[in-house]
């Protein structure tokens, strides 16, 4: 069995004002233009609501994979403000903890305002 550390070789500070736009050029550039499109077209077919959740989730997933490529180097330069350490470094790293970093600034608690305002912009 392997052991999960909890150890981070790295601090976050709280996001900011100024993390908003290359938060929402990353959301732009994952997520396709058309996917509010594939919500309507999901949820106006009858299914039931773990039925279009199901759903949601594997056209997110899906969107994810497809385009995250094309996000490389804006999530290592937005991970390299919020944390101190270089890009490069980052993309230097022990495997995982770049996604451990996007969790921790998503989970942070500090960081629910921010996150609620964005919501609201998509």
């Amino acid at each position: 069995m392997i052991e999960e550390t909890n150890e981070r070789a790295y601090v976050l500070r709280r996001l900011k004002d100024d993390d908003l736009w290359p938060i929402l050029d990353i959301i732009a550039k994952v997520f396709p233009d058309d996917l509010s499109t594939v919500f309507a077209q999901i949820v106006t077919k009858e299914k039931s609501v773990k039925e279009v959740g199901a759903m949601v989730t594997m056209k997110l997933v899906l969107a994810v994979c497809k385009n995250i490529k094309h996000v490389r180097e804006e999530v290592y330069s937005l991970l390299s403000d919020v944390s101190g350490i270089s890009a490069e470094e980052i993309a230097d790293m022990e495997f995982g903890t770049t996604p451990m970093m996007i969790m921790d600034i998503a989970k942070d608690a500090k960081n629910a305002s921010f996150f609620k305002v964005l919501s609201k912009l998509l």
